[in-house]
C-alpha cells in the first residue's frame, strides 16, 4: 500500500516533531521514519482515512488512526502511543543471571 503523500501530513506538525525528537529515529524520506535499519513509522491514506503503521517491539503494531484535523487531545493520545511503542521497540531485554 502506498504511503500518505507528505503534503497530507501538514496538519500534524506536532506529531511529526514528536517523531523526529525520538532518540535514534531518522526520517529517511519525508514522513517515513527509521530506527536503526528498520522502518519504524510511516503513514497511509486511503478513501479519506489516514493512519500510521508504527513498529511495536519486533513487529508492527496495530494500525493507529490519525484523522485529518485531529484536535490536540487526539494528537497527544497518538504521541503517547507512539512513545510507548518506541520504548518497546528500542528497549533491550534485560539479561537475567542464574
Amino acid at each position: 500500500m502506498a504511503h500518505c503523500p507528505y503534503d497530507q501530513l501538514a496538519d500534524i506538525p506536532t506529531v511529526l516533531a514528536a517523531l523526529r525528537a525520538l532518540p535514534g529515529i531518522v526520517e529517511k524520506k519525508p514522513g517515513i521514519f527509521y530506527w536503526r535499519s528498520k522502518s519504524f513509522a510511516h503513514f497511509h491514506l486511503k478513501a479519506g482515512r489516514r493512519w500510521a503503521d508504527i513498529r511495536d517491539g519486533a513487529d508492527w503494531g496495530t494500525e493507529l488512526d490519525l484523522p485529518f484535523e485531529a484536535d490536540l487531545k487526539q494528537q497527544q493520545a497518538f504521541c503517547d502511543e507512539l512513545s510507548a511503542r518506541w520504548m518497546r521497540t528500542t528497549l533491550k531485554p534485560s539479561k537475567t543471571t542464574r
